[in-house]
């Protein structure tokens, strides 16, 4: 459930979300600088600061701090409502994905909007650019998991990629960066099989 940085660096859109590789990961940074200048690559930062590596996206989302579970349910929302999803991949090999549905109801755009601050049109944007310009890559770092709901943020981030079937596609998978080489990658339970 990782990529590696010849995998990130050939994606047509890269979101980092919970992290800010500039500071953190500044060998990483450069690949994904490198795939965004060679590909024309999509970059969106998710962050609630306006980080050195928020500087660098096409698309800057300042998201208030904590909602990042309700961030991705808000964009999975304009993903299933707009048939963006892969649904001969889902059937084929996604594991658990009608459960993922059923809480992503819990989250229509203007619960979204209510809970992360997040106007509905650019979380819908977001969303279709991850969907559609593909491979695509979400990466995720301790800002996003070191919360008391940080391990629950696993499946949300993993699953945000089955839906436009990004797994299948070199370059496209999920992808958690840490900080410290003592630290792992949390379990997912349901995603891809």
């Amino acid at each position: 459930m990782t990529n590696s940085y010849n995998d990130i660096r050939n994606t047509r859109t890269i979101m980092i979300m919970g992290g800010n590789p500039a500071e953190a990961h500044p060998v990483s940074l450069q690949h994904i600088l490198e795939g965004k200048e060679l590909n024309r690559a999509n970059m969106i930062v998710i962050d609630p600061r306006m980080t050195r590596t928020a500087a660098h996206a096409t698309e800057y989302v300042r998201v208030r701090p904590g909602t990042h579970i309700a961030t991705i349910y808000g964009m999975l929302w304009h993903i299933f409502q707009n048939g963006w999803e892969d649904k001969e991949f889902i059937r084929q090999r996604v594991y658990g994905m009608d459960d993922i549905r059923k809480e992503v109801e819990k989250w229509p755009p203007d619960e979204v909007e209510r809970v992360t601050g997040l106007p509905e049109a650019q979380v819908k944007r977001v969303a279709e650019i991850f969907a559609t310009q593909r491979p695509s890559t979400l990466i995720w770092a301790m800002g996003q998991t070191q919360y008391t709901t940080g391990r629950r943020m696993s499946v949300p981030a993993a699953s945000c990629c089955s839906p436009p079937a990004m797994s299948v596609i070199p370059a496209a998978a999920p992808t958690f960066s840490a900080a410290m080489t003592t630290s792992r990658a949390p379990p997912i339970w349901a995603s891809i099989s």
